[in-house]
């Protein structure tokens, strides 16, 4: 148990709203830059929309070495479903995080 605001949580509840938070925090950046280049966000100017075009580059770029790091390295030894690939591409280390929590529950309810 872990105490938190005078408030008793198990670590697993609290591991898990912090992966709903950071996926939620990710999924505001992820519609802020599409929206953006969209022109949802009004008349921007031509450097603001290279930046915010280099900013979602480098944002997919990060996220696809994440996914390269953790497929290589670590899918044997995870339970890997379906759509994780997805979900690391678009939320990255929250849906890593994600991951090690469903295997670790897994495994711990296993023993």
């Amino acid at each position: 148990m872990v105490r938190c605001n005078s408030v008793y949580y198990k670590k697993g509840n609290l591991m898990k709203t912090a992966i709903i938070i950071g996926k939620c925090v990710f999924a505001v950046i992820w519609l802020a830059l599409f929206a953006v280049l969209a022109g949802f966000a009004g008349d921007i100017g031509s450097q603001t929309y290279a930046l915010v075009a280099l900013l979602l580059a480098v944002m997919v770029i990060m996220h696809l070495l994440l996914l390269g790091t953790f497929v290589a390295i670590m899918k044997p030894q995870m339970l890997w479903k379906k759509g994780d690939s997805w979900q690391i591409l678009a939320f990255g280390i929250f849906a890593w995080l994600a991951i090690f929590k469903r295997t670790n529950d897994h495994q711990s309810s296993s023993n």
